[in-house]
């Protein structure tokens, strides 16, 4: 059985030679180590060392069971913030490696540049279809897991002050003066974060803007650019429905204009404030940290918008995700065939289940059959929240990866960088509650400032 070599590597130095036979000027050739050995070069930002192991661990059942060749595996790990980076350089270079695990957004952009191959046979019959990424008919991804963002809330609180969890808008801006009412002064009923500089603004609180029928931009095609909406009706009014619903719900929460996603979760789980909007890692923080009180840490899906409860609208969750992909020959892979095979026994293996349990829930398998699973329900943090898993279930159709949030036939790879990286969507959302922006002037302003990016994102993602 070959050894296993793990390169660890930020930008500098990223597509020299590495001595494993891949082809820069070190005289083993490609694909090999001259010695009739295969190698597979597995690229990926999992930096955390015992989620990793989870993929050296299958690599080496793998080669056992299944590989056809004497296979070397060479694990290369990236920082998240410079793989994309690295990839882009790596596949302009043509020095691209067999495997490739990132985030959905990278596989988008890399796969409408013609760069990966059609994985369509090995993508799991569980993933719905609203999980998987379609390029112009191929499927260029197979996803691995995603996060579902949910509200957390302690059900002895509100069950003490006679209350329970608000159906809609109005229940719940009820709920947060009734729970005003009741506790002391140094806990708040509520935690909106009002950060227009953090990325937390589209994690945790654009969901509802979504549900309410309304989002920053469209596309038509994949023949055109993307259009701003957000200011055009009915998109317009539902914006702004919403933002008045985020001022009124910040009187009840603590001034949070420098809050991120480390309070999020922190807030809840010292019991500062009542709920939060964050994907399962807030109830594995409060099994981890605070242990006594876990047990009353109870999920709920987000309210239901006005455009909800006329029917205009569907609930919908934002989110992100990571998964594999494989870049075609023709730009420097050396061996496609072993890495989706690779894959294949990997998403179907007990390792892929033992990765998503690193982070329980919070990591949220894409194959929906393996929620119900044996191993998967063994799991403490699994069992002490049912309710997420049938939220899961229930509403895995109304999930949307950023990039697909302008239509399945339509991606726009770079819809996160556009609204968070310029935090445009983030200021719009924060703005009304931090008292910087009235709702219209919020909506106008980023539908302005929008229009004047889109071009230039156009050109930098088209080159």
């Amino acid at each position: 059985m070959a050894s296993s070599a793990i390169v660890t590597a930020g930008i500098a130095g990223c597509t020299g030679g590495n001595g494993n036979g891949n082809g820069n000027g070190n005289g083993n050739g490609n694909g090999g180590n001259g010695s009739g050995t295969r190698e597979l070069h597995v690229l990926s930002d999992v930096e955390v060392q015992s989620a990793h192991q989870k993929f050296e661990d299958a690599f080496e059942e793998w080669e056992e069971q299944e590989a056809d060749a004497d296979v070397e595996p060479v694990f290369e790990v990236v920082p998240s913030d410079d793989i994309r980076q690295t990839i882009d350089q790596r596949l302009a270079a043509e020095d691209a490696p067999d495997l490739i695990f990132t985030s959905v957004s990278y596989h988008a952009e890399f796969g409408l540049q013609g760069y990966l191959r059609d994985l369509s046979d090995i993508v799991p019959s569980g993933i719905p279809d609203s999980f998987r990424l379609n390029i112009e008919g191929t499927e260029v991804y197979v996803p691995g897991n995603l996060q579902m963002c949910a509200q957390w809330y302690r059900e002895d609180v509100y069950e003490e002050a006679g209350i329970e969890w608000g159906s809609d808008w109005e229940e719940q801006l009820h709920n947060f003066e009734v729970l005003d009412d009741h506790l002391p002064d140094d806990q708040d009923p509520t935690l909106y974060i009002a950060n227009g500089a953090h990325p937390y603004m589209i994690y945790g609180h654009y969901h509802p803007m979504l549900s309410n029928g309304s989002q920053f931009i469209d596309r038509d095609s994949m023949d055109e650019e993307p259009y701003v909406v957000v200011d055009e009706e009915p998109y317009r009014s539902r914006a702004i429905e919403y933002l008045e619903y985020l001022q009124e719900a910040y009187q009840y929460s603590p001034d949070s204009v420098n809050y991120g996603y480390g309070e999020a979760t922190e807030l809840f789980t010292t019991e500062q404030v009542m709920d939060t909007k964050y994907p399962a890692r807030a109830l594995l923080n409060f099994h981890e940290q605070n242990p006594d009180e876990a047990e009353n840490v109870k999920m709920a899906p987000f309210p239901d918008t006005p455009a909800m409860q006329s029917g205009d609208a569907d609930y919908s969750i934002a989110t992100i995700g990571e998964g594999f992909s494989v870049p075609t020959e023709d730009i420097g892979a050396d061996s496609p065939d072993l890495a989706e095979s690779y894959v294949d026994f990997f998403m179907n293996s007990d390792h892929y289940v033992d990765f998503l349990l690193e982070v329980p829930l919070h990591r949220v398998p894409t194959d929906l059959n393996i929620l119900r699973s044996d191993r998967y329900q063994e799991n403490e943090i699994v069992q002490s929240s049912p309710e997420y898993i049938d939220y899961v279930e229930e509403n895995a159709d109304g999930v949307m990866f950023y990039t697909n949030i302008t239509g399945d036939d339509a991606v726009t790879p770079y819809w996160d960088t556009l609204i968070r990286g310029t935090e445009i969507g983030t200021n719009m959302l924060a703005a009304p509650m931090a008292g910087q922006m009235e709702p219209e002037e919020a909506v106008d302003w980023a539908a302005d400032e929008l229009r004047t990016e889109i071009p230039d994102f156009e050109e930098r993602f088209n080159q």
